[in-house]
């Protein structure tokens, strides 16, 4: 991207866990705060390059972790830990993150953005 002089936009992917901690997931927990903290560090450092550096923090999602690793059974307690009631679909993330590509993120480098359907205004 720096040598294209055209800059750019990296968006990496946090989590919700990004932001707050659960007991027994130290290991995650530290490395999804490790991406925020590189998504800031980045972000300065690549400004002058026109590249901005962005994160997304989802929150619990229908697909992926939740599907494999949480049973059905639970995943209705799940849902009840966000403001709305529910989980995330796939697709309001990458919105999300197809809108930090895009043109109309012009002006917005080196943030998280928390995805999650309420769950961390508790």
């Amino acid at each position: 991207m720096r040598d294209s002089d055209q800059g750019g936009s990296v968006i990496n992917m946090a989590s919700i866990f990004g932001q707050v901690a659960v007991p027994g997931l130290a290991g995650y927990v530290a490395a999804k705060h490790g991406v925020v903290g590189l998504t800031k560090a980045a972000a300065l450092d690549h400004a002058a390059d026109g590249i901005r550096v962005n994160a997304v923090g989802p929150g619990f999602i229908k697909k992926g972790l939740v599907e494999r690793n949480v049973p059905e059974a639970e995943r209705g307690n799940i849902a009840a830990l966000h403001a709305l009631g529910r989980l995330g679909e796939p697709r309001e993330i990458a919105d999300l993150v197809t809108f930090l590509a895009g043109d109309g993120a012009s002006f917005l480098t080196g943030v998280y953005y928390a995805a999650e359907g309420g769950f961390l205004a508790r």
